[in-house]
C-alpha cells in the first residue's frame, strides 16, 4: 500500500494513491478494498476523508460501493472519466494545453475533410458567422470559437475526438478571449484570425485532408501567437 507524505489534499492524493495500487494489479477487477477504517489507519487519517476519496473513486468508475458490503474495483479499473492533474498535483500549464489542442483539433480537421457532412458544413460555417458577428465581443467571439472547433470535430465523426476537443476548450476558454482581446490591438483587427478560421472551413469543404491537417496548424500556431504563447512545431 503506498504511504502518503505531506498531502496538499487528503482525499484527493489517497484517491490517486488507491488509483495507483489498483493499476499496479494490487487490486485486480472485482477485488473489494479494505474496510474503511483500514484504509484510514494505513493512510493516517479520518474515515471521512476514506470516505471521500472513494466518492471520487465511485465517481470515475474506478470502484463501485455495494450497501453493508464496501467498496470493489469496477470490472473498468481505468476508470471512465477523464481528469486532468490540478495545480497543487502538477496541473498542466497553458503552453500544455495548448500543445494538447494543436495535436488533437489538427487531427479532427484533417477527418473532418474525409467525412463530413453537408449538414456539417452548415454547423461549422454557421459557428464561422457568429464569430464574425462578435468580433469586437470577446467573451461571445470566445464562445463561439470554441463552439466552431466543436463543430469540426463533430465533423470528424468520431466521439473520443469531439469529448476531447471540448474538454480542453473549456479549459482555454479564458486564453482563447485574451486571444480575441490581443487580435484586437493588431492592425488589421480579428481579420487575421478570420481568414484562418476561413482557410480551414474552405479545406474542409473541399475534402483536401492534408490541405485541412495544414489549415488547422497554421491557424493553431497564429492562435497560439496571441496568446503569447510561442508553439514549438514540427
Amino acid at each position: 500500500m503506498t504511504i502518503l507524505s505531506r498531502p496538499d489534499s487528503l482525499a484527493t492524493r489517497i484517491a490517486d494513491a488507491l488509483r495507483a495500487d489498483i493499476a499496479a494489479g494490487r487490486f485486480a477487477a472485482g477485488a473489494r478494498l479494505p474496510a474503511e477504517a483500514a484504509l484510514g489507519e494505513t493512510f493516517g487519517v479520518s474515515r471521512p476523508i476514506v470516505r471521500e476519496a472513494i466518492a471520487q473513486l465511485k465517481a470515475d468508475g474506478v470502484l463501485v460501493t455495494r450497501k453493508g458490503s464496501g467498496a470493489y474495483v469496477s470490472d473498468m479499473p481505468g476508470g471512465q472519466v477523464w481528469r486532468m492533474p490540478t495545480a497543487p498535483q502538477g496541473g498542466p500549464t497553458l503552453a500544455q494545453l495548448f500543445e494538447l489542442r494543436m495535436v488533437v483539433e489538427s487531427a479532427c480537421a484533417e477527418m473532418a475533410a474525409l467525412r463530413r457532412t453537408e449538414d456539417d458544413l452548415l454547423a461549422i460555417r454557421a459557428a464561422l458567422a457568429a464569430m464574425r458577428a462578435q468580433a469586437q465581443d470577446f467573451p461571445g467571439a470566445a464562445a463561439a470559437d470554441v463552439a466552431f472547433h466543436h463543430a469540426i470535430a463533430q465533423a470528424a465523426h468520431n466521439p473520443c475526438f469531439t469529448g476531447l476537443t471540448d474538454f480542453v476548450g473549456q479549459h482555454l476558454l479564458a486564453a482563447r478571449q485574451t486571444a480575441w482581446e490581443n487580435a484586437a490591438r493588431l492592425r488589421g483587427g480579428s481579420r487575421g484570425a478570420d481568414g484562418e478560421h476561413a482557410a480551414l472551413v474552405e479545406a474542409i469543404a473541399a475534402g483536401h485532408a492534408g490541405a485541412a491537417r495544414q489549415a488547422a496548424r497554421r491557424h493553431l500556431a497564429a492562435a497560439a501567437r496571441r496568446m503569447g504563447l510561442e508553439p514549438d512545431l514540427p
